[in-house]
């Protein structure tokens, strides 16, 4: 046994305590609202210590009740989206969130793992829930049972008093309209609260808070409500009130629902909205007549669990793109419903009697019942009798059903009121799925069949891809979707195409959710029908890809866990081998847990085919077992091999459990696009198709990869045989926009944009500091974009994210900095976005098989390639900016058709429009590099006037000057077209100076230059003719640098008595004397600053500096010294220019020393030596005076006591002029002058007022210069 002292005790138990708290904090307090109120605000979730909002993504009103609900708010009065309680920071934690409008907390609603979104903090979802009032158990969100929020607690609101008053009061606040008496008596439950509360309002309340509460002990009836409801809804032209044409009322009208992505989804809602009970068919085509007036809502997408249509997410109230022969309709099964089942297909059975619904006892319900009633519902048959279904008692009257046998509906049979109690019957039946696959090799692949109005159709391929087979596969339970088939794969179908140009995101329930064209209509044949491929036996859940996530497997017909049991590389490698995805790069990571208690160990070798073919043994968990569930991440299918980075390199592909090449005989630019855009890289670049990147695989994948460059895999896109056999030495490659070290981005095309590098995986902007055309002209060759026209600055192109570097020389200098710059890492800048650099590049052009330079069919270079340029929309415009492009003077004329014969390879350009004003014909609009629907048999071409010369500039006095300088720049053209007008223009903004010139040249002036005017210059010419203007080419360019120049400014030592030169490099002061520092400087402007730094820090306030013309100097004064003045001191000189601070370099530096005070014999010896001194020196005085050496830096010393000063002139003044002693020993003691030493003093003085006037001047010129050499 072990005893714990009581201190140890306390200690446990406060440990324990802790523990606790802990817990209790890591459960609750989840979900919050940020906003104006307790009950209304931007959504924000718990997750990883860090609090992240969420997705506006399928953000519904059944989203927003779960919130409300689990905040402990009233009614959902508003599901809101964009960010409109404000964008929220840090992370988007959910996206996709898809409630059923029951579960308990937002974070049990099906959504996408943490932190996995396509959203920006402009999408955040918000709520608004009622704060005093929640309506509880009624059909919709305005009728139900009332409770009210008083006291900090819900309670009932009891029946008596109420009335018209208080209902109209809680319909107005719960955005309900007006309070109306139902002809039904509808029952919403009871409370179980025994405390109810009274209410009393005048009617124009606008919150039932503001009425008189009072509190009702005893027993009452709970007060309910029914409200009209703003947008109810209605069925027309139906049999009966249960079928019909879709209505919703708005705006004081009624309008109708147009039938594009209308499926039984939707029509559940309007069922239960009617309470009309289960949906049985959905109608398009204005299946029940057309309507009148408004067509109201669009593209109604319902979980199916919304209380209201006007809830579903939809296009918004009045807009739509349809007719009303696309109005929707529905069908109810009116009299009989299964209610709180977990399906459209289970429930208990319920009927409507007298308006009423009631349940059906099940004294004499048979196994010929419930096969009537699936049937009738549209289900499949009852599932097995021996299984037990139970959905829930119910308070409803109960009913004894009497069915003849050869009725069809259920309608028609008898229902006996049963008095007193019965037990409800609990239906389950097969739901039928309404899509299928047909004709394939196991159930989950093969021809995709939908059912629509009772009958079994195919799906056309048109715009059919892997998205679209993910919903098929997750629909059917057959794992994850491999392949999307096309081209009638699985062979041609019978009787209708349902569906074409199908649409989905991924993440519906149901293909009819997906954009569709409306059902039957298409431009198909049964050749093009679509098909899938799904994983049967095995699926990743929650993973980024279809190839990541947790491991779930079939077994015995149903889908089960696999445990993280042992589990490896070996069970990894399998799992990719039978997902088809490539090699296992983890066989770990958070994807989160099903919570299922049964699963399997699993043991593989690493050789099996399939999951299913390696030991399993089966395991359960328990409520203490942390057995977590196994995951798996793998490479994929695609893969770029032999390249610099895994961005670019040959093509690799998996398939039939290998690796191989792909035959670069029919490589395009389309199937490069989809293998980046697969592999995350960006776009394609550009392509290969020779052994440039080696190969080491055996295997060559010979087939006809055939995509339109929209496909999201390389599995996507058509395939066919390859009939020959394929070049060994024509491989497939790419390079794409991820492998490059810089990017151009925000712009129409890849060769203009802002300018972002990259180092490792992060991409960074530029600052606009230092850009210059030279520096975009390397990005240009790096991105083999032809020549940089312009550097632009400000953001030009946008603001970027992320951290900014510099434009420094190092980095984009050549093509092999930048490179190096990019392995290495930049040098971040200070810069904001808002001076994010840009460039334009001009793809290089030419004109081929003409009879000179400048006519001829036009061709471009683009991505190491020649290619030509499609004739559609072409014309004299265009062929206008080619000619000045080229030098060629002005387009005569712009032939089509192939005028100079048939180029090859690539046409890069189609449908050119120009405005004319473009310095390139890449800068006119056109579909992009590549995009075209043209042969060679369009090439475009080109006939110009002639060689016209560029214009050129020059700079007076240069092109490096100081701010404040007068500048010049000339324009010079030589032309026989003499009297034009000259065009100063700069890169990247807006400035142009304009000036007629009746001769060869025009001169613009800068009279005073600012920092605004640095930068890239050009000149142009133009010449007016009578019926039109000649542009002459474009000048080159040229830059202007502006700066500030300062010289070093020097440091020195102030004297009282003397102006001498006295700049010692060290200098040792007694504790408690004090002194003075000068710093100076010569500069050309005027005003500056002056900081003396001690060992590299600032340590005195900035003075301002004095003085006139070019000189300029400060003093700062020591105050008595103290040993922490000690140390090495600088003089630094500092000038603010147009906004613009400029700080000089360092001064030499000047060791200060500051010792212990003498003793009063020490002092006398040293006053002794000091007075020798002088008397040898005092022949060498006069002497010093007749040179006229002064000096232009002072020194001054006190004594602390107040007393005389000694002057010690000559020691200093020799120390002046000896370059190897530059220390001096100050000593500043109290004494008194002897005669000799008084006249002394008096001689001094009397010299001092016979040196010149520039002295000073002239010793700073002998012994330093003013102006640095």
């Amino acid at each position: 046994m072990i005893f714990l002292s009581a201190g140890k005790r306390h200690f446990v138990y406060l440990s324990l305590a802790g523990l606790l708290s802990l817990s209790v904090l890591t459960e609750c307090d989840k979900v919050k609202l940020v906003g104006p109120s307790r009950c209304s605000g931007r959504v924000e979730v718990y997750h990883s210590d860090i609090w992240g909002t969420v997705c506006d993504d399928q953000w519904s009103t059944a989203n927003a009740e779960v919130v409300c609900r689990e905040l402990d708010c009233g009614t959902v009065l508003e599901a809101k989206k964009g960010a409109f309680f404000g964008e929220g920071k840090e992370e988007i934690w959910l996206d996709d969130v898809q409630c059923t409008g029951h579960e308990s907390s937002l974070l049990k609603c099906e959504h996408r793992p943490f932190g996995q979104n396509n959203c920006g903090h402009g999408e955040d979802a918000g709520v608004v829930c009622s704060e005093h009032v929640r309506v509880v158990n009624g059909s919709n969100r305005c009728n139900g049972r009332l409770e009210v929020y008083h006291e900090g607690h819900w309670k009932r609101i009891c029946s008596s008093d109420w009335g018209k008053a208080e209902a109209d009061v809680v319909c107005q606040e719960i955005n309900c309209g007006t309070a109306v008496t139902p002809t039904d008596d509808l029952h919403f439950g009871e409370a179980r609260d025994t405390v109810g509360i009274k209410t009393s309002c005048f009617g124009n309340e606008s919150s039932i808070s503001q009425c008189k509460l009072q509190e009702f002990k005893e027993s009452c009836v709970d007060a309910t409500i029914f409200c009209a409801n703003s947008k109810p809804i209605r069925l027309m032209n139906g049999t009966n009130r249960c079928n019909g044409r879709v209505e919703l009322f708005h705006d004081g009208q009624w309008g109708t629902v147009c039938d594009d992505r209308w499926g039984m989804q939707e029509a559940a809602v309007v069922c239960r909205e009617m309470n009309c009970g289960n949906a049985l068919t959905v109608k398009y085509n204005a299946f029940f007549g057309r309507g009148r007036d408004q067509v109201w809502l669009d593209d109604v997408e319902c979980s199916g669990h919304e209380k209201s249509l006007a809830d579903c997410p939809h296009r918004g109230l009045g807009e739509h793109d349809c007719s009303h022969s696309e109005d929707a309709g529905v069908v109810c099964s009116a009299s009989v419903r299964l209610y709180n089942g977990t399906n459209r297909c289970s429930g208990r059975v319920e009927v409507s009697q007298g308006g009423q619904w009631g349940k059906i006892c099940n004294n004499n319900w048979g196994h010929q019942e419930s096969e009537r009633l699936c049937k009738e519902l549209g289900c499949g048959p009852p599932k097995n009798s021996h299984e037990s279904f139970h959905f829930g008692g119910t308070r409803l009257k109960g009913y004894r059903t009497i069915c003849a046998r050869n009725v069809s509906s259920f309608s028609d049979c008898t229902f006996q009121e049963i008095t007193g109690t019965c037990e409800g019957v609990s239906l389950s039946c097969t739901d039928i799925p309404p899509i299928r696959l047909v004709n394939g090799t196991d159930r989950c692949s093969g021809r995709v069949e939908v059912m629509h109005n009772g009958q079994w159709g195919t799906v056309c391929d048109d715009e059919w891809d892997l998205r679209d087979a993910e919903v098929v596969c997750r629909v059917i339970d057959c794992g994850t979707a491999q392949t999307a088939k096309t081209s009638a794969f699985f062979g041609p179908g019978q009787g209708d195409i349902w569906l074409d140009d199908v649409g989905c995101l991924g993440n519906e329930t149901s293909l009819m959710h997906c954009r569709h064209p409306t059902p039957g209509e298409n431009n198909c044949g049964h050749e093009e029908d679509a098909g899938v491929v799904c994983s049967a036996n095995i699926r990743l859940i929650n993973g980024t890809s279809q190839c990541s996530g947790r491991v779930e497997f079939s077994h015995s017909d149903h889908w089960s866990t696999a445990f993280n049991f042992n589990w490896g590389m070996n069970e990894a490698t399998v799992v990719c081998r039978e997902m088809n995805c490539g090699d296992p790069v983890k066989f770990t990571g958070s994807y989160g847990q099903s919570g299922a208690q049964r699963g399997y160990k699993v043991s593989c070798s690493g050789r099996e085919s399939s999951l299913s073919q390696c030991r399993l043994t089966e395991y359960v968990r328990t409520s203490n077992d942390r057995m977590e569930e196994a995951a798996v991440e793998c490479s994929g299918n695609v893969r770029l091999s032999g390249g610099h980075s895994r961005c670019a390199g040959r093509v690799e592909y998996y398939d039939k459990g290998q690796w191989g090449t792909v035959c670069g005989e029919s490589w395009d630019i389309n199937d490069a696009a989809v293998v980046c855009r697969q592999l995350d890289c960006g776009m394609s670049h550009k392509i290969t198709t020779i052994t440039e990147y080696s190969s080491d695989t055996a295997q060559t994948w010979t087939d006809l990869i055939e995509c339109n460059g929209l496909e999201s895999t390389l599995t996507q896109c058509p395939r066919s045989l390859f009939t020959g056999t394929c070049n060994t030495t024509s491989v497939a490659g790419v390079v794409c926009t991820g492998s490059l070290e810089v990017r151009l981005v925000n712009s129409r095309d890849q060769c203009s944009g802002r300018v972002e590098v990259r180092h490792g995986d992060v991409w960074q902007t530029v600052c606009d500091t230092d850009w210059t055309l030279s520096k975009a002209q390397v990005v240009c060759d790096q991105l083999e974009c032809g020549t940089a026209l312009n550097a632009s600055g400000a953001a030009h192109f946008g603001q970027g994210s992320g951290s900014v570097v510099e434009a420094s020389e190092s980095c984009f200098g050549n093509t092999t900095f930048l490179q190096q710059c990019s392995a290495n890492g930049f040098q971040s800048s200070s810069c904001g976005h808002d001076h994010d650099a840009g460039v334009q590049c001009a793809a290089q052009i030419r004109l081929a098989s003409g009879l000179s330079q400048c006519s001829g069919r036009v061709e471009v270079f683009y991505k190491s390639q020649w290619g030509t340029v499609c004739d559609d929309e072409w014309d004299l415009i265009d062929a206008d900016v080619i000619c000045r492009q080229l030098g060629c003077g002005h387009a005569v004329s712009a032939p089509t058709s192939a005028h100079f014969g048939r180029g090859s390879g690539p046409i890069w350009l189609d449908d050119v429009e120009c405005t004319g004003q473009e310095s390139a014909l890449s800068h006119c609009h056109h579909n992009g590099f590549g995009e075209n629907n043209c042969g060679h048999g369009e090439d475009a071409g080109v006939i110009c006037l002639g060689t016209l010369e560029k214009p050129q500039i020059t700079f007076s006095p240069t092109r490096d000057v100081k701010w404040g300088d007068r500048v010049e720049i000339t324009c010079t053209v030589v032309s026989e077209h003499l009297g034009g007008t000259f065009i100063l223009r700069k890169m990247g903004g807006n400035f142009q100076m304009e000036k007629y010139s009746s001769h060869e040249a025009a001169t613009f002036v800068f009279p005073s230059v600012e920092f605004s005017q640095k930068g890239s210059y050009y000149c142009e010419y133009q010449k007016k003719l009578p019926n039109q203007v000649i542009y002459y080419p474009q000048g080159n360019v040229a830059e202007l640098s502006i700066t500030v120049k300062m010289d070093i400014p020097r440091i020195s030592l102030t004297s009282p008595h003397a102006m001498v030169i006295y700049s010692p490099d060290k200098i040792s002061v007694n504790e408690g004397s004090s002194f003075s520092v000068t710093c100076s400087t010569h500069s050309t402007y005027s005003g500056g600053y002056f900081y003396l730094r001690k060992s590299n820090m600032t340590v005195t306030e900035a003075k301002p500096a004095f003085g006139h013309s070019i000189f300029y100097l400060a003093v700062f004064d020591f105050p008595p010294l103290k040993y922490e003045h000690q140390g090495e001191y600088s003089c630094v000189f500092g000038l603010n220019i147009s906004s613009m601070s400029f700080c000089s370099v360092p001064s030499k530096s000047l060791q200060v020393n500051v010792i212990a005070a003498s003793s009063s014999s020490t002092v006398t010896g040293v006053v002794i030596g000091l007075l020798l001194v002088l008397l040898v020196l005092g022949g060498g005085y006069w002497f010093w005076r007749k040179r006229g050496l002064g000096a232009g830096t002072l020194v001054q010393f006190s004594s602390r006591f107040g007393g005389a000063k000694t002057n010690d002139v000559d020691n200093r003044r020799n120390q002046a002029f000896d370059g190897s002693t530059r220390t001096t020993q100050v000593n500043e003691n109290v004494y008194s002058h002897s005669p000799v030493e008084k006249k002394a003093d008096t001689d001094l003085d009397n010299s001092d007022e016979r040196v010149p006037e520039d002295l000073a001047g002239r010793v700073c010129y002998e012994l330093e210069p003013l102006v640095p050499s």
